[in-house]
Parts: structure tokens; C-alpha cells; sequence
């Protein structure tokens, strides 16, 4: 379950963060959406990654 709320959140993240993108350039580059794109998978990578981390952190029992 824990895997396919980061897979969601992250995918959120990647579309969200495409759009942006694709639309602030959208006057400055007439292909903005070549741009958006990558920008939206580095999001999903990155935010896949640091909920995995975050997550093995809440993990980990101090040593007493």
C-alpha cells in the first residue's frame, strides 16, 4: 500500500510540475512541452526517492 501512495503522490508531483513548466516557457520556447516533460520525470524520480528515504528513516530505531 505504501508503494502505490508514493507511486500516486509522485505521479501527482510529475503532472503538476509538467504543466508549470510547460506553461512559464510556453511564450519563450514554441516547443515548451519537450522541456516540461523531462522536468515532470526528474520530479516523479526525485520524489519517489525522497519518500522512500523518509520513509526508511521513520524506520530506523535510535540505538539506547
Amino acid at each position: 500500500m505504501e508503494l502505490v501512495m508514493r507511486s500516486l503522490l509522485s505521479f501527482i508531483a510529475s503532472i503538476l510540475m509538467t504543466i508549470l513548466v510547460t506553461e512559464a516557457l510556453a511564450d519563450r520556447i514554441f516547443f515548451s512541452l519537450f522541456v516540461g516533460i523531462p522536468a515532470g520525470i526528474l520530479t516523479f524520480i526525485a520524489t519517489f526517492v525522497f519518500l522512500g528515504l523518509k520513509k526508511d528513516m521513520q524506520n530506523e530505531k535510535p540505538d539506547k
